[in-house]
């Protein structure tokens, strides 16, 4: 049995296998392997570009809303003198938020010249001060007060 050769077969059919050259070095099966998930990783990211959603930003809590608008508002403040806003930021009530997203019970202003900031209980789910709490300079033991939310409120029984 010979074979022929058949004249009308087109040479670019035929796959051309190339050995390595001396300069090239040779992969092993792990870098070939590694070497071509990395390219399907490639074709994979330019693929799904278009596909790609963006995560949607959870809701935020009231106390963040709170803080974002300070932020938003302390980031437009003008300088003065070289100064920066300082005399400014006295005046805003920044919202201690918890990892959370809620307020944390004891609100505080900033510390001036020295001396700490007035401090005052709220209700970490609304940020409303709990009226039967002090404003105090240092901590009003919130925890107390928080109990006394908890409570039902026995008049309208």
């Amino acid at each position: 049995e010979s074979l022929e050769l058949q004249p009308d077969l087109d040479v670019s059919e035929i796959p051309i296998v190339r050995k390595p050259s001396k300069d090239a070095t040779w992969l092993g099966p792990k870098e070939s392997a590694v070497r071509q998930h990395r390219q399907e990783m490639k074709t994979k990211m330019k693929t799904n570009k278009v596909e790609e959603v963006r995560p949607t930003r959870p809701k935020q809590t009231q106390c963040q809303q709170e803080l974002d608008q300070v932020l938003e508002r302390i980031s437009k403040m003008p300088f003065r003198d070289n100064r920066g806003p300082l005399e400014d930021l006295y005046a805003l009530h920044i919202p201690n938020c918890d990892k959370r997203g809620q307020y944390n019970p004891k609100q505080c202003k900033m510390s001036l010249h020295g001396q700490r900031g007035e401090c005052w209980c709220v209700d970490p789910h609304t940020g409303r001060r709990i009226p039967s709490a002090p404003a105090v300079r240092g901590d009003p033991n919130c925890s107390q007060y928080l109990s006394e939310l908890e409570l039902p409120d026995t008049t309208q029984i």
